[in-house]
Formats: structure tokens, sequence, C-alpha cells
């Protein structure tokens, strides 16, 4: 009973000293894709253009969290499910990455006529086969984003229409 009490005590000196809002809230998440976008507000994203360039543009507010995870998926509705949506990229923001965890960020992206998504460099990135939910061109789907820090996760999704 009284190392419960003393572990409960000392977790809360923890969460009041290190701020008690751990909350992770995405707070812009953009596509900019080949061409404006279209009524429905989704970006279309062609590999005749540009080769297939579209560009993430996001904002995560981690609550002094000292950085987040930033993950990218292909899915085809909204709502995140890590069983079926492919994860096309990833970044580390904090103090040291690529990508800052207190500014908005962005990352270029291509979608290739081979069904295949990747972002950055094409010589250095880790390019997805997104064939599995792929199954006939154009075709409506979402980019989501998933931010996470230590304690805590938020998603958004964008519609895109792939070509």
């Amino acid at each position: 009973m009284i190392k419960h009490l003393l572990l409960t005590s000392f977790l809360s000196l923890i969460s009041v000293s290190c701020g008690n809002d751990s909350d992770v809230d995405i707070n812009e998440f953009d596509i900019t894709g080949s061409a404006a976008d279209l009524e429905d507000g989704s970006a279309p994203v062609d590999p005749a253009i540009n080769s297939g360039r579209f560009d993430l543009t996001w904002k995560v507010d981690d609550n002094n969290a000292f950085g987040y995870t930033a993950r990218f998926f292909l899915s085809l509705n909204s709502n995140l499910d890590e069983s079926n949506d492919i994860e096309f990229f990833s970044a580390i923001c904090d103090e040291f990455a690529s990508c800052d965890h207190d500014r908005r960020n962005d990352e270029t992206c291509f979608f290739g006529n081979d069904l295949v998504m990747f972002c950055g460099d094409e010589d250095d990135a880790v390019k997805r086969d997104v064939d599995e939910i792929v199954d006939s061109l154009p075709m409506d789907a979402y980019l989501i984003i998933e931010a996470c820090t230590i304690l805590d996760c938020d998603t958004a999704a964008h519609p895109v229409r792939l070509l």
C-alpha cells in the first residue's frame, strides 16, 4: 500500500514538473498536388505532371514534449488503419532531426506510373509499392499523418485523387 502511494505520488510529481498537458495536436496538414485542388477539396496527384510530385506540409504542436514522430500513410478512407493503410514516409521531428518539432515542415514526395510512392531524394528514399490498395486509376484516396510523442498521438487526413 505504501509502495503504491509513493509510486502514485512520484508519478504525479513528474507529471506536474513536466507539464500536465501531454496532448499532441496537428494544427496543419495540407497536400499540394499536381494542380489546384479539385472542387471536392481533393489534391490531384498525377504521375504525368512533374514526375508525380506532391508536397506534404504539416505543423504539429507537441506541447513541449521536445519532439515527435510523423508518419504518413496512403489510405482508402480518412481513418488510420495500420493493418490496411500503406506507410510511405516518416520523419523524426526534434531539435536535431531533419524536421523541426516547433515549426511548419514540408516534404517533397512523388507518385509514379509504377504505383510507387516516396518522399525526398529518389536515390536515398525508401520507395513504397502502393498497388495493394490502388486497384485502378483514377482513384480517390486519403493521405494521413500520424504525429506521436511518447505519451500521445494525433491523426489528420487530406483527400487526394490519384490520376
